[in-house]
C-alpha cells in the first residue's frame, strides 16, 4: 500500500535548455504547449541558431564540394543514396566508413548540439568525459570534452604529465585547477605521452573556449588501441550518452543539491560558483571519475 501523501504528476521539460527546465502541464500556465511557443524567446534563439548552423554547413558543402569525385565516376565506393542522404545528413559514420569519402569529408567534423552541450563529430569519448582522437597509427591527442568544462568551470591552472610517461585507461593523467578547487582527468586509452600542449601553461581559457580544438590536453602513443577504442562511445551511441549524462546531471543538481534551472540555462556553466565545494566535489567524482 503506497503512502496517501504521495501525489503522482504528469512532468513536462524543455529541452531547449543544456539541463531540463520544467514547465506547466496546462495550457493555462504557459505558452509551451501551444502555438504560442513561437513568440517564446528560448525557442526564437534556439531555431536561430539550428538555422545557422545548417545554413553554415550547406555553404561549406557548396564550397568544398570540388574536392569529391562524382558518383558515376567511382560508383563502387559509394551507395547510390550517397548525394542525397549521407552528405546533406552529416553522418557519423555507416558501414561504408572505409570506402566512402564523404566519411572524411569537411562537414563530418562540424559540431553537434545534444542537450545544451557542444559534441565533436569523429571522435572517441570515454565515461569519464574524455575523448581520444587519431591522428595516425602511433599518435592519438587526447583531451576533455565540453560537459565536462562546463561542470568544472573557469580552469585557471593545468598539471600536464611529463613526456614519456605512461598513462593507462580510466586512471587520473592530467589535473586542472578551478580557483581554489581542483579536479583529475581520466585517460580513454592506454599509451605514452609523447607531447603536451604547453600553450595551456599560458593559456588556460583555450580549454573552455575550444576543448576539442586548441584546448586539447595530450598526444599519446597508444599501446592497446583497438581493445581501448572498443570501451569508448562514438557517434549515435555517444550522443545517447551525452544525452542521458544531461538528464542525470539535471536530475543531481536539481532534486539533490536543491539549484533551479530556471535561470535562463546558465546553470551549468556556472555550476561551480553556485554549488559548494563539497557537493562540487561529489559531481566531479560521479560524473568525470567513473
Amino acid at each position: 500500500m503506497k503512502c496517501p501523501f504521495l501525489e503522482e504528476v504528469v512532468v513536462r521539460y524543455c529541452q531547449a535548455y543544456p539541463v531540463r527546465k520544467m514547465i506547466p502541464c496546462s495550457a493555462e500556465e504557459g505558452v509551451c504547449v501551444g502555438d504560442g511557443h513561437f513568440e517564446c524567446s528560448t525557442y526564437k534563439e534556439m531555431a536561430r541558431q539550428d538555422l545557422k548552423m545548417k545554413e553554415e554547413m550547406m555553404a561549406k558543402m557548396d564550397s568544398t564540394s570540388q574536392e569529391y569525385p562524382s558518383l558515376k565516376a567511382s560508383s563502387n565506393f559509394f551507395p547510390p543514396y550517397w548525394a542525397n542522404i549521407c552528405r546533406p545528413s552529416n553522418c557519423p559514420a555507416c558501414i561504408y566508413r572505409n570506402q566512402c569519402i564523404a566519411a572524411e569529408g569537411k562537414w563530418l567534423r562540424e559540431p553537434v548540439l545534444v542537450s545544451g552541450f557542444i559534441m565533436q563529430r569523429g571522435l572517441h569519448f570515454s565515461r569519464a568525459h574524455t575523448w581520444a582522437k587519431t591522428r595516425k597509427a602511433d599518435a592519438v591527442r587526447v583531451g576533455f570534452d565540453d560537459f565536462a568544462q562546463k561542470l568544472l568551470g573557469n580552469i585557471t591552472k593545468v598539471e600536464l604529465p611529463e613526456k614519456g610517461s605512461a598513462l593507462k585507461q580510466g586512471e587520473s593523467s592530467w589535473r586542472v585547477k578551478c580557483g581554489s578547487r581542483s579536479a583529475d582527468l581520466l585517460s580513454p586509452i592506454d599509451g605514452e605521452v609523447i607531447s603536451v600542449n604547453e600553450k595551456l601553461f599560458k593559456d588556460t581559457s583555450m580549454i573552455n573556449k575550444d576543448p576539442y580544438g586548441n584546448g586539447w590536453a595530450l598526444t599519446l602513443k597508444p599501446y592497446n588501441l583497438e581493445k581501448n577504442l572498443r570501451l569508448l562511445y562514438q557517434g549515435d551511441e555517444a550522443k545517447t550518452w551525452l544525452e542521458n549524462d544531461a538528464d542525470r546531471l539535471h536530475r543531481r543538481v536539481e532534486k539533490d543539491l536543491g539549484v533551479t534551472v530556471a535561470d535562463g540555462g546558465k546553470l551549468i556553466e556556472a555550476i561551480n560558483k553556485k554549488v559548494p565545494a563539497k557537493e562540487w566535489k561529489k559531481l566531479v567524482e560521479d560524473f568525470l571519475h567513473l
